[in-house]
Order: structure tokens, then C-alpha cells, then sequence
């Protein structure tokens, strides 16, 4: 599927800031030309961006801003071809027992507790009891997909992107960050490796899909021998072309598409604006 997004965030200060810096986690994740046709990143006010890959090989754009301003927009426009990694079918028929051979040190990053993500002795006895008498890896991976997807409550404004997985299995209400990384945490629970994915989410007519108006997010799983496999817990179904993967890591913190500080006198607070376009290119 050919798509084309519009990205813009805009941040409204109250009162002049400075010395900003910004890190931008925006480029599509791939190498192939063929798959990213285009990718334009603007900032204002103007700065000079340099970019490097991080530890989980994401593109990560950074400037700084020193002089005084009110407002920042960050513009990301990108035209990518995607494509489902299903298309061979299901990556089943791997058993739990096959876990305990893989020693891979990256993967290791994805096995335990991260900073939104702790593995507590309620979430392991959660995931034990949705993964049942389940042999599979991903058909386990499936289950705790789809319980969260019946069990919890999608409702916008109820969490920030600092709520932690504990809060989050309290209330069971959220949005789609908040339900992939329960997802991973339950995961890992079970010594699936799991990671956190942000993106885009086509919603095409007649889709009726959640989590499209904003940044998407959603979990892959390694499978041994197979690899990663995305599953979208808010929406009850694989990760198929119609996500855009952007960037990878242990939870929300790794993989924000933006994060940064400034400086600013008392009271100097912003107003988040955000608007999303996808659609067929």
C-alpha cells in the first residue's frame, strides 16, 4: 500500500522560552528507497538538524533552539510504500520451549522491566492466566492481544505519556500506548520478547479502527526463528500494511516521536497541537 502522512506539532508557549533541544524519532524505519520514497522534516523557528541511530537503530533528528521564542512547529511529511509481513501466513507453530535457546544480548533488552513497564507478580499471573494451557508463542501472544482488546477501556485523556503499566492495569483504561505496553509487560511476563512500536495507523474508509488521529502504537513479538511480528491490541489485529512502523524500544520513553526540554521563566507552560493526515499516496 502506497501512503503519504502530514505530521505536524505545534507547542505554544505562554511565555518566551530558550535553549530548547529536541530530539525527533519521525523518519519511517527503513533503508530501502523503494519503501521510503520521500521524507521532508521542517522546523520553526529555523534550526540547523543533524541526526544520528540510536541504540535500537531508529533515525533520530536533533536541534536545539537557544534564542527566545513562543512557539515550535515540527513538520514530518513522508511517502512510503507498505507491506504486510503476514503474507506468508501466521508465524505459528513455534513452542515456548524454544524460548529458553535463544541468546541474543539485543534481545535481552525486550525480555525484562523497562521504565513503563514493570513485570510484577500481578501482571505474570495475568498473563499466565489469558495464555491458559497455550503452547504456541504467537497464538499466546494473539490471546493477550485480544483479552485487552475485550477487557479494556479505550478513552482518550485519561492517561499521559508518563503513566505506568500498574496504573494502567488498575483502571483498565487507556489508549493505544498504554494497551501495547501492557501488552509487553504481559509478554515479557512470559519470556516473550516484546517491543514497543510507534507509528501511523491508515484508517480507510469503512476500517473503523482506533488510535488513527494521532501517533499509533502497538507491540511486535519475536518469534524464534521467524522474527518480529507486530499485533495492535487496540484494534484487535495483526500489524499489517496499513501501520507505518517509525521507531522501536523497550516502551514509550525509547520511541517517542518527540521528546526534548527548554528553559523558561515561572509559569512559561505549552499547549500541545497536533495534526494528522494519512492516506493513499
Amino acid at each position: 500500500m502506497r501512503l503519504k502522512v502530514f505530521h505536524r506539532t505545534r507547542y505554544l508557549y505562554r511565555a518566551p522560552v530558550r535553549n530548547s533541544y529536541n530530539e525527533l524519532r519521525l523518519r519511517p524505519a527503513t533503508a530501502d528507497s523503494e519503501r521510503l520514497e520521500f521524507f521532508l522534516l521542517n522546523v520553526q523557528p529555523p534550526a540547523r538538524l543533524r541526526h544520528f541511530r540510536d541504540i535500537f537503530f531508529n533515525y533520530v533528528h536533533y536541534f536545539d533552539l537557544p534564542e527566545p521564542h513562543h512557539e515550535l512547529s515540527i513538520e514530518a511529511q513522508c511517502t512510503v510504500n507498505t507491506s504486510s509481513p503476514y503474507t506468508q501466513g501466521s508465524p505459528g507453530g513455534v513452542d515456548f520451549s524454544e524460548l529458553s535457546a535463544v541468546d541474543d544480548d539485543m534481545l535481552s533488552l525486550f525480555r525484562g522491566g523497562s521504565r513503563y513497564v514493570e513485570i510484577t507478580p500481578d501482571l505474570w499471573k495475568l498473563a499466565l492466566d489469558v495464555k491458559n494451557d497455550c503452547r504456541d508463542v504467537f497464538g499466546a501472544a494473539q490471546n493477550i492481544m485480544r483479552y485487552i482488546f475485550e477487557n479494556f477501556t479505550y478513552s482518550p485523556q485519561t492517561t499521559t505519556s508518563t503513566t505506568h503499566v500498574n496504573e494502567v492495569l488498575a483502571t483498565r483504561r487507556g489508549v493505544c500506548q498504554d494497551f501495547a505496553q501492557v501488552m509487553i509487560g504481559m509478554c515479557r511476563a512470559l519470556g516473550i520478547p516484546a517491543r514497543y512500536v510507534s507509528g501511523y495507523l491508515y484508517n480507510g474508509q469503512g476500517c473503523g479502527l482506533r488510535g488513527a488521529q494521532a501517533s499509533h502504537a502497538w507491540c511486535e513479538v519475536h518469534i524464534p526463528g521467524r522474527g518480529w511480528f507486530g499485533l495492535d491490541p487496540t484494534n484487535n489485529t495483526v500489524a499489517d500494511e496499513r501501520h507505518i512502523k517509525i521507531a522501536t524500544g523497550r516502551d514509550y520513553h525509547d520511541a517517542a516521536p518527540v521528546s526534548g526540554s527548554f528553559d523558561g521563566p515561572p509559569g512559561a507552560t505549552s499547549t500541545l497541537l497536533v495534526d494528522l493526515q494519512v492516506e493513499p499516496a
